[in-house]
């Protein structure tokens, strides 16, 4: 009986701590530690970014406005330093500035490719726009190869050290 005590114990505290979970998902989010929330567009040019057919790269995502000076220059600084490092990164830029002439002129006298730069002519009504806050200021995500967020709101200085300390 004294045993059988002692057999119950060791079998409860077993069971207990056995039934952990062996794998935890990362939650959806807009945050560092964060998946990035699901990001499906169409650009001008008829291409679709789907971010997940980006899995397996890191990927810099860029919300700006030519209307918004700051975003504006930060899309522009982040993309020159892209194509000055020659970090293994893709870049996808998201404006949501509502008229395509201002978006195509911007990009133009801005010298950026527009192979991942997307326009969504609904501004603050688009649901990217209200999916990832912004109407509490544009940002910028730095994704790993899973998805998920790294950093944001990154300069060319912060994207440079985060890079440079991952591939060392």
């Amino acid at each position: 009986m004294k045993y059988l005590k002692y057999f119950l114990l060791v079998t409860i505290v077993l069971i207990t701590s056995s039934y952990t979970p062996r794998t935890s998902r990362i939650s959806e989010g807009i945050y560092p530690g964060d998946l990035m929330p699901e990001l499906k567009i169409d650009n001008e040019s008829g291409t679709k970014l789907d971010l997940e057919h980006l899995k397996g790269v890191k990927v810099l995502v860029s919300f700006w406005a030519a209307y918004d000076a700051e975003s504006h220059m930060k899309n522009v600084l982040l993309w020159n330093a892209l194509q000055k490092e020659k970090h293994s990164l893709v870049m996808v830029s998201v404006s949501f500035d509502k008229s395509k002439a201002v978006f195509e002129k911007t990009l133009s006298m801005d010298g950026i490719n527009d192979r991942y730069q997307f326009l969504d002519t609904k501004g603050s009504d688009s649901k990217i726009y209200q999916k990832y806050q912004l109407e509490k200021g544009f940002q910028n995500y730095l994704i790993d190869e899973n998805g998920v967020i790294m950093a944001i709101n990154l300069t060319p200085k912060d994207l440079s050290r985060i890079l440079e300390k991952k591939t060392s």
